[in-house]
Parts: structure tokens; sequence; C-alpha cells
């Protein structure tokens, strides 16, 4: 079981597909209610929580906001549950701006970070603001070089105008401070503002990337190297050792998120949202899972099994129109489609040797979603 840990729902950013989008968006149909800024329980009702769910690994992922905005809870967080063994891993989904201020020790525990950087220095600086590209660069270089060796991923947010291909050729291959683990996700059907956008034109361009990517992909395995591409890794995983997950990002499911005032929902962006609520940490974790199910129009759809749905918050709340939808849903089988294509071809690699399974492993609801 993985928990999303909520440090604070404030950030000291305003990406433009996140804060910026928000300033615009029209009263919502769903009832929130204000969040604490900073965690209302204890770390022992936090450890009691976990202790309830030892049968099976637990893990936990410091999200915000911006997480880091509240390092010592982090800290208190790690060295509680440590001495109380009721954690297995600790993740850290951050914007990097704050990764200096953390100290080595704490930095060099965590077995993930997700680092939301878009692209090249112009990508990233739009998106987030003038001179983030160059700060999250420094604080990388400064972790690598202090020995943290747990997996690094490029959390990438995706939307028009941006050039996909290039942004993640950048990513992969670069003078500053390359990836070898990346996850994108696309910013659509989030908010109410599809009429304002030019998604139906950029939505082909960016299938048309997702080809040259899936070459590019098979063509470093030919050479005996799986990059570790999210969306491309889960759903091959799944289609080679017939896996499947449901709900890919795990949401309701396997992946659960802890409120500052210690209710649980079932993923990060349903903070607040009390009808969404699934218990709190009074809760036996056993009774959480599958409260919240995903809907029409997705599981009647033939590649349900392999996209599990996409999105259990925007399935429940879709904002945007069919046509939106329907897009999203195009692309999703265009990816899934494009892997089936080559799928042979890893078998044969697969069959020489030439690469292995264990290239295709990952630790499933890591706050990669697999499905953009």
């Amino acid at each position: 079981m993985i928990y999303h840990v909520i440090t604070t729902p404030e950030c000291n950013l305003c990406c433009e597909y996140c804060c910026g989008k928000s300033f615009s968006e029209p009263e919502s149909k769903l009832v929130f209610e204000t969040v604490p800024t900073t965690p209302q329980y204890s770390q022992k009702e936090l450890a009691d929580f976990l202790k309830k769910d030892l049968d099976k690994p637990v893990s936990l992922i410091f999200y915000g906001g911006e997480p880091l905005l509240n390092i010592d809870f982090i800290k208190q967080t790690i060295d509680y549950q440590k001495q109380q063994n009721t954690v297995e891993n600790f993740f850290l989904q951050t914007n990097g701006m704050l990764l200096d201020e953390l100290p080595k020790e704490y930095v060099n525990s965590f077995h993930t970070i997700l680092v939301s950087i878009d692209g090249n220095q112009k990508t990233t600086n739009t998106n987030r603001g003038l001179g983030t590209y160059e700060k999250i660069v420094s604080n990388l270089k400064k972790i690598s070089s202090n020995d943290f060796n747990g997996e690094l991923i490029a959390r990438m947010t995706i939307e028009e105008p941006t050039n996909f291909f290039d942004d993640i050729s950048f990513l992969l291959n670069n003078k500053d401070f390359s990836f070898s683990s990346i996850h994108w996700q696309l910013d659509a059907n989030m908010w109410h503002d599809y009429k304002k956008r030019d998604f139906s034109n950029w939505i082909k361009q960016y299938n048309s990337d997702i080809t040259r990517l899936v070459d590019y992909w098979l063509s470093e395995m030919r050479k005996g190297r799986v990059l570790r591409l999210y969306p491309f890794m889960g759903i091959m995983n799944s289609l080679l050792f017939k896996k499947n997950y449901f709900l890919r990002c795990g949401s309701g499911i396997g992946n659960f998120t802890i409120l500052p005032n210690g209710k649980i929902s079932a993923c990060p962006i349903m903070s607040g949202v009390r009808e969404y609520y699934l218990g709190d940490l009074n809760s036996d974790p056993k009774n959480l899972p599958f409260k919240l199910k995903i809907k029409e129009p997705c599981v009647s759809c033939e590649e349900y099994a392999l996209c599990g749905g996409r999105c259990l918050y925007s399935n429940l709340n879709p904002v945007w129109p069919k046509k939106g939808i329907n897009e999203i849903c195009d692309s999703v089988k265009y990816l899934i489609n494009e892997l089936k294509r080559i799928e042979p071809e890893i078998q044969e690699l697969l069959d020489k040797k030439i690469i292995s399974k264990k290239d295709f492993d990952f630790l499933k609801y890591n706050c990669c979603e697999i499905i953009p």
C-alpha cells in the first residue's frame, strides 16, 4: 500500500497549468473544504494507522502543494516512522526548488524522488517561472554529488504548444542534467479550459511524437538499454507479462492520500472534496479500497484492461466536452497500439537475452500514473 502524505497544500510556484489556471476556474459542482496548511495529527497517530496495514509493504510519498515547504514535518516523519518500523520506502514528489535545503541524510533516505521539470530551459521556465530550470538543475547536481542513489524521475506536465519529442529528448540527453527515468502527464480534462485551447490540433502532433519516441525506445533496446519511460514501460509490462492493474495510478485501490486534517482521499487532486473522502486515520486501511470506482464510458472500452480508465478524478468529474474527452481517449489508444506494434520485436530481444524481464520491473503506484 502506498500513501501520499500532504505536508502542506501551499506552493512556492504558480505554474501555468496548475495554479495559473485555477484563478480562472468557474465555481465547481464539487464541495471543497479548506485543508489545514500543516498536518494536524501526530506522528503516533500516523504510525498507529500504518501499523494496521503491516500485512503488506507500506510506502509514503511526501506530496503537496510543495512538500518541502514543510521540511520539519518530513524530517520528523522519516525519523519517527523509521523508529517504529512502519514504512518500507519513502518517496518525494517535488518541484525541486528547495531540495538543497533538505539535509543530505534525509535526501539519501528516499527510494525515489520525482522532480517536476517539463523539458528544456525555455519550456520549463515558460510553464513554471523564470529561473526554475536553472535552480532545479543546480539542486539535482548537488544531491547527485552527495551520493543520492535512489531513482530520480523527471515528472513532465505537457500541453500545447509543447514540442513533446524535442523536450523529452532533451531530458534524456543534454549537457546540464540527463534523466534515464521519465514520466509525463497530459494536462487534459482537469480544468474548464478546452474551448480556450488548441488541443485538437496539438494532440495530432503529440501522437506523431509518440511514434517517434516508441521507435527511439526500441532502437535503444536493440543496444541492450531499456529507458525507464514509465508510460511505455508500464503498458509493455502488461503486454509482455500479462499483468493488469485496474486503475493504473492505483488511486482508491492501492494508493491513497492522507490530508493534513487526517482525512483520507483516493488521490491528491481530491484534497478537500468531502464527498470523495474514504475515511480518516481512525479507519481500517483494509476498508478503504474500491469505495470509488471508474465508471462508464471507460469500463466498456476495449482497452480498459490496459488503460484502467486513465484518471479516477476526471472520470468522476469530467470538465471537458465529449469531443475533448474522445480526443484524449483516442490518444491513449494510439499509444497502446504503437506499443503493441513493437511488442513482437521486444519479445525477440528478451528471448535473445539482449534485454531482460527485470528491465521492465517498477514499483506500482509510485506516483507515475502510467497512462498520460
